[in-house]
């Protein structure tokens, strides 16, 4: 069994090596995406005002008047040095337009297509090809990933358990060892590392995988709530125009005193039939809980209503997926180790062919 499970580590290993190691760079790199921006791009963040923040109605008529793009989201932020982000669209292009929350200038407008974060993602989704057929070139890939992670841990235990009753043989198993020989380190980076990062990797890879396949969505959901996960039907109103001024009023409904809501996303309606809908989340990079309210587009007025303390284990527990993905669910501790067990994902497919190489 011992050497089949070495003849799967091996071919799954080679088979889907680069594409895992440009995963996990990619996934490494966008851990700490909201510090870098924050801290290098300046118009994601305003001077402290002694100013009130403008109504978001003034904002978008002010935003309009100086741009051509049309607003799709609004992001709404609770936090006073934080800048109001508009989703907007252009000719078939998004844009983020970042605009003063006190004063409505607007401070930049950059293509989506062309910002380093958002390729970054796009590589780490779909490898910038196309949408339906990236996504399944990763999501077949990291299900391959995950079953040579599996056989990398069997094949790390030793034939026999009498090795874990010394003190040597457990440093042979749990530490890279200090010598010359640079295969010898190569063996102790990839079976050591590997083994400590195998069970992160799978949480990681797991994760990744309910947003790409709905079979692997609907199974997490059962084995949460041991029930088929619900379908939810569309809230379809009466023909109905959107009224800026209707955000301001939602903004007053909704409870801004409910304990981590930091960001309020406005989903401005395609069609005259469809609500304004609203997500209050922690921040814009944590969506544990989110409360849902769907607003009447001309006159604010709340239609429903889905909080998060009402919802099934199965679908709070789906909310997780992205903050146990990036590790933002342990603060900036989990973001230090997805990192670094990113870097570690990334060096497994390239220790490991060069094993491979030298034992050939």
């Amino acid at each position: 069994m011992r050497n089949i499970f070495r003849i799967i580590h091996l071919w799954v290993g080679l088979f889907t090596g680069l594409i895992i190691f440009v995963i996990c760079i990619t996934g490494s790199i966008y851990a700490f995406q909201k510090e870098i921006k924050l801290l290098i791009y300046p118009y994601y963040s305003v001077e402290n005002s002694t100013l009130e923040k403008m109504p978001l109605a003034d904002l978008l008529k002010l935003y309009e008047s100086s741009s051509e793009n049309k607003v799709l989201y609004v992001y709404d932020f609770t936090e006073s040095r934080r800048t109001t982000i508009l989703r907007t669209s252009k000719n078939g292009n998004l844009y983020d337009s970042f605009v003063d929350p006190y004063t409505g200038e607007l401070l930049k407008e950059k293509e989506q297509s062309k910002d380093f974060f958002t390729v970054v993602l796009k590589i780490h989704r779909n490898l910038l090809l196309k949408k339906e057929i990236g996504r399944k070139i990763i999501g077949y890939s990291v299900i391959l990933f995950i079953i040579s992670l599996i056989t990398g841990i069997i094949l790390w235990f030793p034939k026999s358990k009498k090795i874990f009753k010394s003190k040597n043989g457990r440093k042979s198993k749990f530490t890279i060892k200090k010598t010359s020989n640079i295969k010898r380190i190569l063996y102790d980076l990839h079976s050591v590392l590997g083994f400590y990062s195998s069970f992160i990797l799978i949480i990681i890879a797991i994760t990744g995988l309910g947003w790409t396949f709905s079979w692997v969505d609907e199974s997490l959901y059962r084995m949460v709530t041991f029930e088929k996960k619900e379908k939810k039907n569309p809230i379809i109103i009466d023909n109905a125009t959107l009224s800026y001024e209707a955000l301001d009023v939602a903004k007053k409904k909704m409870d801004y005193n409910q304990k981590n809501r930091r960001l309020f996303l406005y989903i401005l309606p395609k069609t005259t039939t469809l609500p304004l809908k609203v997500t209050a989340y922690p921040n814009d990079d944590s969506y544990r809980s989110s409360d849902h309210f769907y607003i009447h587009p001309a006159t604010g007025n709340i239609i429903n209503t889905e909080l998060d303390i009402n919802k099934k284990r199965g679908a709070k527990f789906r909310s997780l997926y992205y903050d146990i993905h990036t590790g933002s669910i342990l603060s900036i501790w989990g973001k230090i180790l997805v990192f670094f067990t990113g870097l570690i994902g990334a060096s497994l497919p390239i220790t490991g062919f060069v094993l491979w190489v030298n034992t050939r």
